[in-house]
């Protein structure tokens, strides 16, 4: 058996050159699904597309609030010239009496003795009633005023029939009534003041009136 002493370690050798390149290796097996990733950035906007088909009917919506008022339109033009409705010819009369007159036992005519107004000729003087001379549609009024505590009730009266009542009360210590009436009239026709039984009539409180509002 040699028995040797060992030396100090030698100085390290200079690199090796780099080996060539190995073989591809086999592709490995699908990995496990990972996380979702961020949200991106929007993507630029697309073109517009064609028009849809016109959908049905929509809901009716609510009331609006009211709109400002508008400007004043341009004036018209002028119309024709209307007709005139009151007759060419004319008729009025007014009048009243002088005297009391009841309580009176029946029905009983007015009698008016003061004439204020007679234009046409139409009321009678004698008989205290407007004959109808001129056809047309007429206004006619009355108005009485009965003695105290007496009741005056009359009638407008047409030829021989009650148109419409007048009514003072007694009630009223000296009671007044009052009434108007349109008649369509024809020549001939009377109308006149009936005063019902058991009626009084102060003086001149009481007038009968009318005029020809137009003819036919």
């Amino acid at each position: 058996m040699c028995s040797c002493f060992q030396g100090p370690p030698g100085t390290p050798g200079t690199p090796g050159v780099p080996g060539m390149h190995g073989y591809r290796g086999q592709d490995g097996g699908k990995g496990e699904k990972g996380y979702p990733g961020d949200i991106g950035k929007p993507g630029r906007k697309g073109d517009m597309g064609t028009d849809g088909p016109l959908g049905p009917p929509g809901d009716r919506g609510k009331r609006g609030t009211k709109g400002l008022k508008g400007d004043f339109g341009d004036k018209g033009d002028q119309g024709q010239k209307g007709e005139c409705l009151h007759s060419s010819k004319k008729v009025a009369f007014s009048v009243t009496r002088s005297k009391m007159l009841g309580p009176v036992l029946e029905h009983t005519a007015v009698y008016f003795d003061r004439v204020l107004t007679n234009v046409g000729a139409h009321f009678d003087e004698i008989t205290s009633h407007f004959v109808c001379k001129i056809n047309g549609t007429y206004l006619l009024s009355v108005h009485v005023l009965g003695q105290q505590k007496r009741d005056a009730f009359a009638w407008i009266m047409l030829n021989q029939n009650h148109q419409v009542p007048v009514h003072g009360d007694s009630r009223a210590g000296y009671g007044t009534g009052s009434n108007t009436i349109i008649l369509r009239l024809t020549q001939e026709d009377h109308v006149w003041i009936q005063l019902r039984a058991n009626s009084a009539l102060m003086n001149d409180y009481s007038t009968f009136s009318g005029y020809l509002l137009f003819e036919d």
